[in-house]
């Protein structure tokens, strides 16, 4: 399911980042982290909180640079699901 629902979930992440939307954006790090940790993908659920984390003291800088980095370990999670 994780796999199945990650093209939407991905997409709403970057649509929320591009319109710079970090109150939802914020909401949506903190679903994506619970769910990685729900499957054990701690790397990824540590990203998610720590953007999560700068969303709630509006550190929009942190955000800016840690984001790609959130979306590249997203991939990496889903290209080892879809492998299995």
């Amino acid at each position: 399911m994780f796999l199945s629902q990650a093209p939407e979930k991905k997409a709403e992440l970057v649509y929320l980042y591009d319109t710079a939307n970090w109150t939802d954006y914020t909401v949506k790090v903190h679903a994506l982290k619970s769910t990685s940790l729900t499957i054990g993908a701690e790397r990824l659920a540590g990203q998610a909180r720590l953007l999560e984390q700068a969303g709630k003291k509006e550190n929009i800088e942190y955000i800016r640079h840690s984001h790609s980095r959130l979306m590249h370990l997203y991939d990496e999670i889903c290209d080892t699901i879809a492998g299995l």
